[in-house]
């Protein structure tokens, strides 16, 4: 008897080992000050060899990344959210389309300023994907809070 709960306790223990989710994406957070009451809201991803994640502005194929960030009546939004990486293209035969993405590192910006010079937070959420060249990782959501003073 206590070979068999021994036994079975370690079939758990290996099943719980190799569920771990996998997580190649690190994201950081900031509001960088540029001038009076105007700053940029940057969302920097490091993403681990060999995953790549795709572009705002892919059409088909793979879930492109949003930044979806809630309203606040002390903010103003300044344009559309940015890219800064460098953007890879290429014809990706699992989704038959060209497809935009990035490797190692980008960054997502949007420019806000603050309607009166007051501390405040932006909350939301970035939705991404991420594939290597054997498999994609489904859709993942991260939420954020950021300061502005």
């Amino acid at each position: 008897m206590k070979k068999g709960i021994i036994f079975l306790f370690l079939i758990v223990a290996a099943l719980n080992t190799s569920a771990q989710k996998i997580n190649p994406v690190k994201w950081t957070f900031e509001a960088v000050k540029k001038a009076d009451k105007q700053y940029d809201i940057t969302f920097s991803a490091s993403i681990d060899a060999p995953w790549h994640m795709y572009s705002q502005f892919v059409k088909k194929g793979p879930v492109p990344t949003s930044v979806q960030i809630k309203k606040n009546p002390l903010v103003q939004f300044k344009g559309a959210v940015k890219e800064i990486g460098t953007l890879e293209k290429k014809f990706d035969k699992n989704f038959n389309a060209d497809i935009a993405y990035f490797s190692n590192k980008v960054q997502f910006v949007q420019s806000v300023t603050l309607k009166v010079a007051s501390k405040t937070k932006l909350t939301g959420e970035i939705e991404y994907m991420v594939c290597n060249d054997e498999r994609c990782l489904p859709p993942t959501k991260v939420p954020f809070e950021i300061t502005i003073q």
